[in-house]
């Protein structure tokens, strides 16, 4: 018997491996089982959520698509949030009532709702959204009164609306960020594989955006091509890194990125610099696809190379979101997703070691926070290789 509590965090198991049944065995129907703490599993707990979503009230408003809600609040963020899906949902003027369980993330100042289909007949005027923390009774209201679409407005299915309510004084602002990218000017630099970014500030990121639509060329990422793109997001006050890649379809896919720019619109001041200089290619330097940067201004950044290995036991792998964060005398990393590790499926697999390249300040010597790590991962070894040390 398997008891989750996600409000608490914790699942029990308790084993039987017996019959209950008056002809089997001993003949006993009802037993007591006591709980393995071993096999005890503890997570973040959760919090109970209303969730209303209004459709507007428009020609065409209504959607058949997957919508996908991620919350931002001041303790962290949410996983992705599937609404669920039914043929009497999300119809225009209508609204629709969800309960869900979210993480704790604190107060939120921000929640991003995407489509999760590129089919072109598939649109959503979204009005708002309101949601109702029912551990503390405090409500919430995103507006939005915008297209989520691939043919209306700015073509956009991803929107990002900041969150309004008693206890916020002053809502963030949404803003467009203005990003440059340089493809280098080598022989082969080019890519028509499907680039993405992902911009990480201070108040969270912008999550996983497609660089669809350059403002400069018709053809993008072409050697010693500026492409200019605009991603509109809450606020996100200092940026902090970018994780920028791509999926690697298409015949020669390989990509030499020199550089991106960003800057807010109608910002006064220059841009935040990310030099790369590298291939994003399964067939270059070092076969990475992904890469994380980060400002430019910040520091020489020192190169580190992590393999990763998964014992080979039963039940090792795990598909949560898990991370690395390194510790070193002069400085700590940000927490690195291990999903930008260049594996696109099952990147952690019992028996396996995975590895990946990434960018960051001179750490000076890494040793570690002294915190126990999780039991649901197996986590066989890790090796850090810094070259230039």
């Amino acid at each position: 018997v398997v008891v989750d509590c996600p409000s608490k965090g914790i699942k029990q198991t308790f084993p039987c491996n017996n019959w209950l049944a008056d002809d089997e065995g001993d003949r006993r129907i009802e037993r007591r089982l006591k709980e393995d703490l071993s096999l005890r599993k503890t997570r973040r707990s959760t919090v109970p959520w209303y969730i209303w979503v209004y459709t507007s009230d428009k020609k065409g408003a209504g959607t058949h698509a997957q919508v996908i809600l991620v919350l931002y609040g001041y303790d962290g963020k949410s996983k992705n949030i599937k609404l669920e899906r039914n043929p009497n949902s999300l119809k225009q003027g209508q609204c629709n009532q969800y309960k869900v369980d979210i993480n704790d993330v604190g107060i939120p100042f921000k929640l991003r709702v995407s489509l999760n289909d590129n089919n072109l007949s598939h649109s959503w005027h979204l009005d708002r959204i309101e949601m109702q923390n029912l551990k503390t009774n405090e409500q919430y209201t995103f507006h939005c009164g915008r297209w989520l679409s691939k043919t209306e407005d700015d073509k956009q299915i991803i929107r990002e609306l900041p969150a309004t309510g008693p206890l916020i004084s002053s809502p963030l602002p949404v803003v467009k960020y203005i990003v440059d990218v340089y493809t280098g000017n080598k022989p082969n630099a080019s890519t028509d594989a499907n680039v993405f970014i992902n911009i990480y500030g201070e108040c969270g990121d912008t999550g996983v955006r497609p660089l669809e639509y350059s403002l400069r060329n018709k053809r993008k990422f072409q050697r010693n091509e500026i492409d200019t793109f605009i991603i509109e997001a809450v606020l996100l006050k200092q940026i902090r890194k970018i994780r920028i890649g791509h999926d690697g379809t298409g015949a020669g896919s390989g990509w030499f990125l020199n550089r991106v720019e960003i800057r807010p619109e109608h910002q006064p001041y220059g841009p935040v610099t990310f030099v790369c200089d590298r291939w994003l290619a399964i067939d270059e330097d070092d076969r990475q696809i992904v890469r994380e940067l980060i400002p430019t201004q910040d520091s020489h950044n020192t190169i580190y190379r992590v393999k990763i290995k998964i014992d080979d036991v039963f039940q090792a792998m795990t598909d949560a979101d898990e991370h690395l964060q390194i510790f070193g005398e002069k400085a700590d990393t940000d927490k690195i997703h291990l999903t930008t590790f260049n594996n696109p499926i099952d990147t952690f697999e019992s028996g396996r070691t995975d590895s990946s390249t990434f960018q960051y300040h001179d750490l000076g010597k890494i040793g570690h926070n002294g915190k126990g790590s999780t039991p649901e991962w197996f986590l066989d070894s890790i090796e850090i290789y810094v070259p230039t040390h």
